[in-house]
């Protein structure tokens, strides 16, 4: 029982700190003056060894998007750039197989022209998503 309950605590910790960490990285991106950019690149990189929570090593993990699949991934995975259009936004994040969901955030407004990589690790013990945001360059 105590596994869960640690399983369980590193779940809840995990959604709060998604919620923390995301919602001011997308907030203070600002869009181009470029009027043509009406869309966002967002990739993923996976760096929790589940060993750590006392779970399977590769913790998969299956990614959501307004509802639809987007993907399954586990450590050590990187998930390349996809184009999105700019707009709004709601990501959840469930244990591969299930519906299990062990993190969400949005909705939140992604502005165009900008990159997005969210980086899942653990920091101090607790599972953590580092999202990092940048301008595109004129060039893309």
């Amino acid at each position: 029982m105590k596994r869960g309950w640690k399983f369980a605590a590193a779940l809840l910790a995990m959604a709060m700190m998604f919620s923390a960490f995301a919602t001011p990285a997308f907030a203070g991106a600002k869009p181009s003056s470029d009027k043509t950019c009406d869309y966002f690149y967002i990739g993923a990189v996976h760096r929790i060894n589940g060993e750590r929570l006392g779970l399977p090593k590769e913790l998969p993990v299956d990614v959501y998007v307004n509802g639809g699949y987007a993907f399954t991934f586990k450590y050590k995975e990187q998930v390349g750039f996809m184009k999105l259009p700019a707009g709004e936004y709601t990501i959840t994040v469930n244990l591969a197989g299930t519906d299990t969901q062990v993190m969400s955030l949005g909705p939140v407004e992604i502005p165009g022209c900008v990159k997005v990589v969210v980086l899942a690790k653990l920091v101090d013990g607790v599972p953590t998503l580092l999202p990092k945001i940048r301008q595109l360059s004129s060039g893309r």
